[in-house]
């Protein structure tokens, strides 16, 4: 199974480099708002985000510490974002064949827990 874990800022009137300037971070993907072409047409919310995937490392489970480290780190600062009206996720997306599975460890669990930002889970059931 191939997976990508992401921190996700999203909201209306995102501006990514104002969210880039606040949390101190470069992202490694952005979306200015508005419709685009490669997303369904209701989808109009700017997003910035932090991405961890294959280039990174094919270990799902580093993956996933990456990215949590990450907002555990600026988790104030993404507490803040959400005051403001932004929603902040934890994106887990995968590439799934046949007879595949993901678990998640006990202790990831009460990580993601503890920050309070929504898990996201997806998966493409198309074999790679």
């Amino acid at each position: 199974m191939l997976t990508d874990v992401s921190l996700v800022v999203k909201g209306r009137d995102l501006q990514p480099e104002e969210i880039t300037s606040f949390l101190g971070i470069e992202p490694t993907g952005v979306r200015n708002p508005g419709p685009s072409k490669w997303d369904h047409p209701g989808k109009v919310d700017g997003e910035w985000g932090i991405n961890c995937n294959e280039n990174v490392s094919r270990d799902f489970h580093e993956q996933l510490g990456n990215i949590l480290s990450t907002v555990e780190s600026k988790r104030t600062e993404l507490a803040q974002l959400v005051e403001r009206g932004y929603e902040v996720i934890v994106d887990i997306y995968g590439f799934a064949g046949n007879d595949c599975s993901l678990t998640l460890q006990p202790e990831e669990l009460k990580r993601i827990a503890r920050l309070g930002f929504p898990l996201w889970v997806a998966a493409n059931m198309n074999e790679r």
